[in-house]
């Protein structure tokens, strides 16, 4: 049972958080009648305590359901929901939100007095919002996110006339960097840019320093890092990335739309460590990838088969289970002959990159995946998928006509006891 507490009750009065200049901008343009707002800032510009802020302000005006958007779920509940905001000691969302009652710690939800309701989502779980109508969205760290998650949500705000907030720091040219290119300067948007060197406190003084990028230099954060999150700069290179030539053919590539079928889809699984990746291809052409920061691969597997719920799917993984595989989809699994070697499935990786097709979601996930894929590099919170997502495109080349040795046919799931999982 999920634990539900009631929080707020004879909470004091929360004072409005200060804006800095750079904030208040964005919350001038929706009072002027934006409803849509793309906040490019610097790391440590206050993006995420503004769009708690900025909800909290929306939620007294309107009532409503109000989401906050992380990359992945459990990022969210790491980041915001038991996350300590170092100005002053407190839990964002209890200096954001004082008054807040029915509060559910496995949910991530809570309401206030009035009403309205807010809940942290992961972009990777999108489609398990199905049903839902939330009057305002906000995005954090859209160039991480599922871009998949914005078309679903689009049409719905689009109905009910709510707002949808972006904040984010480029990762290369990819899905962030193009749609705040493609909005800037459209009179329904809202779009900001800010480096370190545009923003400062109400007194004048720089949020953040060149005597603090300098000694973040001397502690070992790569200068290219420091261009894209302290000056957004959507040209710094990745250190170690080692798809490039692979990114710059996706860019280029011709999208083709997804057809719905009720015909056989394959899909190639990669797992490693917190990270799961299942590829959904048809010969060379790659209708989805979906992403998942969990160890769980059973609600992995649920998820994808919601995604594709007219298909009948065949799964390829290593070393699967396939009492897992039998008991949730029951077409069929394949166990992929591929190495563990960790070159080995790189180069198989590179090998579909390079020849693939895709639809427009999985062209520009893959795009993200192969422009900052840094396979020598340790693993951060923004990458816990890389590996799964090379491993996935291996399994895939195992399972492709091209391949010197046929596909495996489904094992038959007659021979295994289909008892409960």
């Amino acid at each position: 049972m999920p634990v539900k507490k009631k929080a707020g009750k004879g909470a004091a009065p929360r004072a409005r958080l200060s804006l800095y200049q750079h904030q208040q901008d964005a919350e001038d343009a929706y009072l002027a009648g934006i409803r849509r707002l793309y906040l490019a800032w610097h790391r440590r510009a206050g993006k995420d305590v503004f769009g708690l802020e900025f909800t909290h302000r929306r939620m007294l005006e309107r009532v409503g359901s109000y989401w906050h958007l992380f990359p992945f779920h459990i990022q969210a509940k790491r980041a915001i929901w038991k996350g300590i905001d170092a100005r002053g000691g407190q839990r964002f969302i209890d200096r954001a939100f004082p008054e807040r009652r029915n509060e559910n710690d496995t949910e991530m939800s809570f309401s206030l007095p009035n009403g309205s309701s807010w809940q942290m989502l992961g972009s990777d779980n999108y489609d398990r919002m199905v049903g839902s109508n939330p009057c305002g969205v906000i995005f954090s760290e859209w160039a991480l996110c599922d871009p998949a998650a914005w078309d679903y949500i689009r049409p719905i705000l689009v109905e009910n006339k709510g707002w949808a907030m972006f904040i984010t720091t480029f990762r290369g040219r990819n899905h962030a960097w193009r749609l705040f290119k493609t909005v800037e300067g459209l009179e329904d948007w809202f779009t900001s840019l800010r480096t370190i060197d545009d923003t400062h406190r109400n007194d004048g003084t720089p949020i953040v320093t060149q005597a603090d990028i300098e000694k973040e230099i001397r502690d070992g954060m790569d200068p290219g890092l420091v261009r894209q999150e302290f000056y957004c700069d959507p040209d710094a290179a990745s250190a170690g990335a080692i798809f490039a030539r692979q990114h710059a053919r996706l860019l280029a590539l011709d999208c083709k739309a997804p057809q719905p079928s009720n015909r056989v889809l394959r899909v190639a699984w990669g797992t490693y460590k917190e990270g799961i990746t299942a590829v959904v291809f048809e010969d060379t052409h790659i209708l989805s990838v979906n992403a998942f920061c969990e160890s769980n691969l059973t609600d992995a597997v649920q998820a994808v088969t919601r995604r594709h719920p007219a298909s009948l799917l065949i799964h390829h993984a290593v070393d699967p289970d396939p009492l897992l595989f039998s008991q949730l989809d029951g077409y069929g699994v394949v166990a992929a002959p591929l190495t563990q070697h960790e070159h080995m499935q790189q180069g198989h990786a590179a090998a579909v990159l390079n020849v693939c097709s895709a639809t427009s979601a999985a062209r520009e996930t893959l795009a993200d995946f192969s422009m900052s894929y840094t396979p020598y590099r340790e693993q951060n919170d923004e990458n816990l998928t890389h590996d799964a997502t090379a491993q996935a495109l291996a399994v895939m080349h195992s399972a492709q006509v091209f391949s010197k040795t046929p596909p495996r046919k489904p094992m038959d799931y007659r021979k295994y006891d289909r008892g409960v999982i």
